[in-house]
């Protein structure tokens, strides 16, 4: 390809994928998971170390690396985070996730590589996720950092590539605990791959494995417990890093078939007058499988590829407990291995070239249509197959009606009642100081404001009844809230007593 060429189509790529991840960034509601870690970030920024529960979080990196962002912009506590600030985090490692496939350039080729890229810039299931402040961007991100280093440490073991390696799984563990499945799935495709090779045994010697193993070890280890430890001054957090293996707990209604993933991904589905799903992909990694050849038989990277992607993706289907985002890295596996279908590219048939051309361009006016209606003004329908347990829009409405009450009426005390209640203390942020209790309080008559979840619903208007006039509002999807308005304020808000 010619150097002004390469170059164009690259830009291209970075100016598709930057698009699609900041259009309206801070305009679909704070996710559940989003504003649970904020509020993490939010104590870091005022100097207070957020404590690792092992039960229920995962790990450090999102909120460390996300510290930077708040303080350049001047956001320096929990009231003044900004919804851009916390999702321009994410988008960073998803155009940083986007360029991977220039490690494998050798491998497969700039064709190749640009393909691989260009379906990493525009597939729905990554944009979307790019945009919300969760721990998969960054895992996705290391992952492919992980897995190039792991094939190349099998290619030829060195010690650098192990410290590279090692880096970047080290990285994986300190954003979540789920590294260890990606472990698990290079593991079978580097023995598959070894099993498979005519001569592999002593091409380099074990002991050449062995040493840059080592180095692997060690500095997945170091960078690890760099961050569980805080710089190394707790060293029993890295105790606790491990303890999430045992005792990590998962919330209720997030299970799932075996074939969810796939029929999320794969299986067309017409929804809000648009046909979704990223099949494409799925074909030209099965493409890849059947074009790329060399030597007679399908390239080592190919082989290693797939295999990781097929691990992966068995892994993540067996377990019962599944959410969209979950399949990230794996989903990035997939979008490489298509790439590889142009691997070789000068020397395939020119008919082959032709309608592999038409099927990458389709691929990506269908994936960026796709992406800009499921970011766009469908990013909050629950209709749309990537929005998953959204936000509701009713959540939003309530800070800009608390703002307006705050200004008319002080609302010096609130109180929640219930559990489960995360996005909502994001969007009372604005409120000086709000109690959480699992219970109604007999004190909670002569709250200003109260928040009832719905369990708690039935005792809060008992105890509320003469007191409060209650609102009902939705918190996040199939969830409902009750809000309690003393009867003082409402009066003052609506302009009529309550008769």
């Amino acid at each position: 390809m010619k150097r002004g060429l390469i170059w164009t189509g690259w830009i291209a790529i970075a100016l598709l994928a930057t698009y699609l991840r900041m259009q309206n960034l801070g305009t679909p509601p704070v996710h559940f998971d989003e504003a649970t870690g904020a509020r993490l970030l939010g104590k870091q920024l005022e100097g207070e170390q957020p404590r690792f529960d092992a039960s229920h979080f995962h790990g450090p990196w999102l909120r460390k690396s996300a510290v930077p962002i708040a303080r350049f912009r001047s956001e320096n506590d929990w009231k003044s985070l900004s919804v851009e600030t916390l999702r321009l985090n994410t988008v960073i490692a998803g155009l940083l996730l986007c360029f991977t496939p220039l490690l494998w350039r050798k491998e497969i080729g700039m064709p190749g590589t640009m393909a691989a890229s260009a379906l990493l810039a525009t597939s729905p299931l990554i944009v979307y996720y790019n945009r919300m402040f969760i721990h998969e961007s960054w895992i996705a991100l290391f992952g492919m950092l992980a897995c190039a280093s792991v094939f190349r440490y099998l290619q030829k073991p060195s010690s650098s590539m192990g410290i590279l390696g090692g880096i970047s799984i080290g990285l994986m563990f300190a954003t979540k605990e789920t590294f260890a499945i990606s472990i698990l799935s290079w593991g079978f495709a580097a023995a598959t791959l070894l099993w498979l090779d005519k001569k592999p045994s002593n091409k380099h010697g074990i002991q050449s494995y062995l040493k840059s193993f080592a180095w692997l070890g060690f500095a997945a280890v170091i960078t690890s417990a760099y961050f569980y430890t805080e710089g190394f001054s707790h060293p029993t957090g890295y105790l606790d890093a491990f303890r999430t293996f045992l005792s990590y707990e998962t919330t209720p209604g997030h299970e799932k078939p075996f074939l969810y993933y796939a029929y999320n991904l794969l299986w067309p589905k017409f929804r809000l007058g648009h046909w979704w799903s990223e099949s494409m992909i799925a074909l030209m990694a099965l493409a890849a499988l059947g074009f790329t050849r060399g030597n007679g038989r399908p390239s080592a990277a190919i082989v290693f590829v797939a295999l990781s992607a097929l691990a992966h993706f068995l892994i993540y289907s067996i377990i019962r407990y599944k959410t969209p985002w979950l399949v990230l890295l794996p989903w990035a596996h997939l979008c490489l291995l298509a790439g590889m279908a142009f691997d070789h590219w000068k020397t395939t048939a020119r008919i082959t070239r032709i309608a592999l051309s038409i099927l990458l361009m389709l691929t990506l006016l269908w994936q960026s249509r796709q992406s800009t209606f499921a970011c766009g003004r469908f990013a909050n329908d629950i209709r749309n197959p990537y929005a998953y347990v959204p936000t509701s829009g009713d959540t939003v409405r309530l800070a800009s009606w608390l703002n307006e009450l705050n200004a008319m009426h002080s609302l010096s005390t609130a109180a929640v009642i219930g559990s489960e209640y995360w996005p909502l203390p994001w969007y009372l942020r604005s409120l000086d100081e709000v109690g959480y209790c699992p219970e109604p309080k007999e004190a909670f008559r002569d709250y200003s404001i109260v928040f009832a979840m719905p369990e708690q619903v039935g005792r809060a208007s008992d105890l509320l009844e003469n007191t409060h006039v209650p609102l009902p509002r939705g918190l996040r999807n199939n969830v409902s809230l009750m809000v309690y308005l003393r009867n003082d304020i409402w009066e003052q808000w609506n302009g009529e007593p309550i008769k």
